[in-house]
């Protein structure tokens, strides 16, 4: 296995690229509400210092205090096992430098329509991630299947539970984005952990229903459930921190559909990103020797916040050696949360802290929603002050904005102390303990 170097390194627009859609899939997470967060009167208090989302690119503010990008909620679903949460959004504009095929015709940087698939986030999920045995797989109505291709029993039940759901918020965002915008745009794919399982399957159904039409990309025809996209439209599927799906009878039948769907829309009309964080064991597994395999064949490497290429050949290893001086440690332990050049577990307790503070009474602190779905921080925080002080409301004059920071930071200072001092057997994660396994299984 080859070390990696300098020169491995990525592109610099693609790694902006990649960081931007890791924040998608970062907010799909189960803990959070997607709807809320992405209501823009709560992105601009989000995105001030000191706050969860000031370091955020996309879904952050810009140097004056304005949202850096028009993002539209269209619809948050769940399935029916755990919960398992996700959602569409509209990226109308971006700040980041957007790669070859991200433009229309006329120059202009395309709109996204962001789909995105939490992780696993209780622990129904991680049952679910234990049922390891290769079962047949079952597509979509309108396409067959093959003996020879076999999925993990866990990873398809939950793609199932949630395919329909994910479908109908999918044509929701379809006819949302043709309102919106009359131009060109582009479809993104996106998940973490378990949401990359679910985003991966969701696409092979989607390129096989295309496929078993005679004229792709005009309208939705109807002996398929999934929507048939615009001839123009092409895809982006980002999945952060995979673990292995399909067996390698159904790579093949992937990368067909990948050829397929390229030689119908233009070379560039799919592109498929994995990251494998170092030192994450979620990739790892289920091991090879259980007859799995990795779908992308030229994944990325993330280390100390940066990206490096992995060559075709090596895309099943999940741990590397990297000689770069120029990368400082950023995250010298690695793990399965730090994708996207961020803890992403801080978010999530950070968001824990806000919302006890601001959600109304009666609502779970971790778990739970806003009193009204999508609602904003004032009327989310109107039904009582917020860190129950009665005179405190919602950010409004200086002076309460002042009142408002000092209870939430002391709130969070409350969380982040206690989770300093865990316990240093307590695992970060549902997958704290691959850690030590890892070595093993680096070459599994």
């Amino acid at each position: 296995m080859r070390v990696l170097s300098k020169e491995d390194r990525v592109d610099e627009r693609v790694d902006d690229a990649v960081s931007a859609l890791a924040e998608f899939a970062e907010i799909a997470h189960g803990s959070m509400d997607p709807v809320w967060i992405l209501n823009p009167q709560n992105r601009k208090i989000l995105g001030r210092k000191d706050f969860p989302l000031a370091d955020y690119k996309a879904l952050g503010l810009s140097k004056d205090g304005e949202l850096r990008e028009n993002i539209i909620l269209v619809d948050s679903f769940k399935g029916n096992i755990g919960n398992l949460q996700g959602y569409t959004a509209l990226r109308m504009s971006q700040t980041a430098t957007r790669l070859r095929g991200s433009r229309s015709t006329s120059g202009i940087i395309k709109p996204q329509l962001i789909l995105a698939f939490s992780g696993t986030s209780n622990i129904i999920h991680g049952v679910y991630n234990l049922m390891t045995v290769p079962v047949q797989y079952q597509p979509a109505s309108n396409t067959e299947s093959h003996h020879d291709w076999r999925v993990h029993d866990g990873f398809q039940r939950v793609y199932q539970s949630i395919r329909d759901p994910a479908i109908r918020a999918l044509y929701l965002a379809i006819k949302k984005m043709e309102e919106t915008h009359k131009g060109e745009w582009d479809l993104v794919i996106t998940g973490h952990s378990l949401g990359t399982a679910v985003a991966s399957l969701f696409l092979l159904d989607l390129m096989r229903s295309e496929d078993a039409l005679d004229e792709p990309g005009t309208s939705s025809a109807a002996d398929t459930e999934m929507p048939i996209l615009p001839s123009s439209t092409k895809v982006t599927i980002a999945k952060f921190g995979p673990p292995r799906v399909v067996n390698p009878g159904l790579v093949v039948e992937y990368h067909k559909q990948v050829q397929q769907f390229r030689r119908r829309r233009g070379d560039d009309a799919l592109i498929d990103w994995a990251i494998i964080g170092h030192m994450d064991g979620v990739p790892a597994v289920p091991p090879m020797k259980f007859g799995y395999a990795h779908l992308c064949r030229k994944p990325f490497y993330l280390y100390h916040g940066k990206l490096y290429r992995i060559q075709e050949g090596e895309h099943e290893h999940s741990l590397f050696t990297v000689d770069d001086v120029s990368s400082p440690p950023l995250h010298p332990k690695g793990g399965h949360n730090y994708y996207g050049a961020r803890d992403m577990e801080r978010l999530q307790r950070r968001m824990k802290a806000l919302m006890v503070d601001v959600m109304a009474e009666g609502t779970n602190s971790y778990q739970g929603q806003p009193a009204q779905a999508g609602a904003s921080w004032n009327s989310a925080a109107s039904s009582r002050g917020v860190g129950g002080t009665s005179n405190i409301r919602a950010p409004g004059s200086q002076q309460n904005d002042l009142l408002w920071v000092r209870a939430y930071l002391e709130r969070e200072k409350e969380e982040e102390c206690a989770w300093a001092t865990r316990p240093p057997e307590t695992g970060r994660s549902h997958w704290g303990l691959l850690r030590s396994i890892l070595p093993i299984m680096r070459f599994s």
